[in-house]
């Protein structure tokens, strides 16, 4: 009977050691999940982190915490995901900025290929030139003519030091010929209110936190960075258009990644689940109204983008002579 009774007990277990696979965590996720937003609340990369993360919270049963750590174009946040415990309950929410930034910090204030695994792509947000109702230009070619006829005295706003605005509005500076100042502001927020008021001249920005004020009239969209004109705004031209470069895109890819180490069976149960959260009516919505786009890629696609950008990034800043600030 004892003997019947240790084999019974001996093939359960090496039937549940066959259906667990190597290296499963099967008390994941144990607690909340942190999700890092390197920006602040209202921010593109806010607005895609909370749709997802809210669906992502559904699928896993645990609370999704999404947590703003802005600062230094959102070095700050990612930083801190970098040395955040590998078990995957520590999450940031990525984009293209990660591989600009990193550029502007001495040293570096992380590896952007060494100190993340990525886990999926989920969207791609085109930037917008926006300036105030009141200024006296109404587009992009009229602001590049004020500009070379006001030399020394234009100015645009930035979100920090290696930030989107800051790297592609010195792209253009280069492409169009012109002048301006930079101005760099610790948040979107503050820097798009200046920019509203006509304190700054322009600002390279975000769809999201600039889009009701473009509605409202407060700001006038000069130009966008996507390949074709948004449906939301018709009449407003692309940079592609303006600079005869069909490829050209001003935009920036998001996705999710977690800190080197993390097992990988928890990185591919995020994956999975970060993948059906994205893949939803209402997160598809949430980035048509930002004009942007689902754009689904797994971890492999995401990690060869990072590489490919870092690469990219790190050539454009030396050409712009964008140069590190110094230690943090």
């Amino acid at each position: 009977m004892k003997t019947t009774r240790r084999r019974l007990i001996g093939a359960c277990m090496l039937g549940l050691s066959l259906a667990a696979p190597a290296g499963a965590q099967p008390d994941y996720p144990s607690r909340p999940l942190r999700l890092i937003v390197p920006f602040s609340a209202g921010s593109a990369a806010d607005t895609v982190g909370r749709a997802i993360g809210d669906e992502l919270a559904r699928l896993i049963a645990v609370p999704v915490v999404i947590e703003n750590r802005e600062g230094a174009g959102g070095t700050l946040g990612t930083a801190a995901v970098a040395k955040a415990a590998p078990d995957g309950h520590t999450l940031l929410m990525g984009t293209s900025l990660m591989t600009m930034a990193v550029h502007m910090t001495a040293p570096p204030a992380y590896d952007v290929v060494k100190d993340f695994v990525p886990i999926a792509r989920v969207g791609v947000i085109p930037l917008v030139a926006v300036a105030a109702s009141s200024a006296p230009f109404k587009s992009w070619t009229e602001l590049i003519a004020h500009s070379k006829a006001n030399a020394g005295k234009i100015n645009y706003a930035t979100s920090g030091k290696g930030s989107s605005s800051h790297v592609y509005t010195e792209m253009l500076k280069r492409e169009f010929g012109f002048d301006a100042q930079d101005v760099p502001y610790k948040n979107v927020g503050q820097a798009v209110t200046d920019t509203t008021t006509g304190i700054n001249h322009f600002f390279i920005a975000n769809l999201p936190p600039t889009r009701a004020l473009i509605q409202t009239g407060q700001l006038r969209a000069l130009a966008v960075g996507s390949k074709q004109r948004l449906a939301a705004f018709p009449d407003v031209p692309t940079f592609a258009e303006l600079t005869g470069r069909p490829d050209l895109e001003l935009a920036l890819w998001y996705g999710f990644f977690v800190p080197a180490g993390t097992p990988a069976a928890v990185v591919s149960r995020l994956n999975r689940e970060l993948l059906k959260a994205a893949d939803t009516p209402s997160v598809r919505a949430r980035l048509e109204l930002n004009g942007g786009v689902l754009a689904l890629g797994r971890a492999t696609e995401l990690e060869a983008m990072v590489r490919s950008d870092n690469l990219r990034f790190k050539v454009l800043m030396k050409e712009l002579n964008l140069v590190p600030a110094g230690p943090n």
